[in-house]
């Protein structure tokens, strides 16, 4: 999440009332379509917008320091110094994260990427990721108010098992009539070209009110799609070569309601 710390360690009252704003109206809009029998449709990201998956990729980096102790001293090194444990050490991208662990060297470079893509994208290492503050209470009463729940990940089929257990762990509505999870057919499908997709497809289920990103590039998309809907955008990490965010899209820290 450190790509906006500074954005994050100037949050004010004024964006916290902003925030505060916007996911109640999302809630009063779902309210008044239940209550007139239409249907109204959230859709949610999952990495980096309900979850940080930063503890999973430092679960992977303790266990790969373990199995290859002899080969990977500057890693090793980053587990005794207790650097390995702080969040904000954790890029969007991989190289980025091991630099600032001090891990320099190129083959425990390569070694450590080929050992987390083993790991990261499969079904077992989900379970370490951990939900943003208030998004299992958002989630679940954006449910219990009546809406289609649709979790949108880019993550592909093969994850599906896990993350259904993941997201069924944390207390998210999952697997239930009134919720939807959509996955990528294949891993190496662009995630742009996958949302763009599915989002005639939503449309059908729906009015789209409200819709949480935190890659730029899809919350613009999906502000496209669905102009009506109230757009939010996490201030967690994204892609460093991605476009501006648009006019209109809001952003937040994370889905708490409250009083500063």
């Amino acid at each position: 999440m450190n790509a906006d710390k500074t954005v994050l360690t100037e949050w004010t009252k004024k964006d916290q009332d902003r925030q505060n704003l916007h996911l109640q109206r999302i809630l009063d809009r779902i309210h008044v379509k239940t209550k007139r029998q239409a249907s109204s449709v959230v859709i949610f990201d999952l990495d980096g917008t309900l979850y940080d998956n930063r503890p999973r990729t430092m679960y992977i980096l303790r266990q790969i320091a373990d199995q290859f102790y002899d080969q990977m001293p500057q890693l090793v090194k980053a587990v005794e110094n207790g650097e390995i444990n702080k969040l904000d050490n954790y890029e969007y991208g991989l190289d980025a994260s091991m630099a600032r662990l001090g891990v320099t060297d190129e083959n425990e470079i390569k070694l450590a990427k080929s050992e987390w893509s083993k790991r990261f994208f499969t079904d077992d290492y989900q379970q370490y990721d951990v939900p943003l503050p208030g998004a299992k209470k958002f989630v679940c009463d954006v449910y219990e108010a009546g809406a289609t729940v649709i979790y949108l990940t880019g993550r592909d089929v093969n994850m599906l098992v896990g993350l259904t257990q993941t997201l069924r762990m944390c207390g998210f509505p999952v697997g239930v009539v009134g919720t939807m999870t959509m996955t990528k057919k294949d891993f190496n499908q662009d995630d742009g070209m996958f949302k763009d997709e599915v989002a005639a497809y939503l449309d059908r289920l729906g009015e789209v009110v409200g819709i949480f990103e935190n890659e730029p590039a899809n919350s613009n998309l999906f502000q496209k799609n669905f102009p009506g809907a109230t757009s939010m955008f996490l201030l967690t990490q994204h892609r460093p070569d991605a476009p501006a965010l648009d006019d209109g899209i809001t952003p937040i820290r994370d889905f708490r309601i409250l009083d500063l």
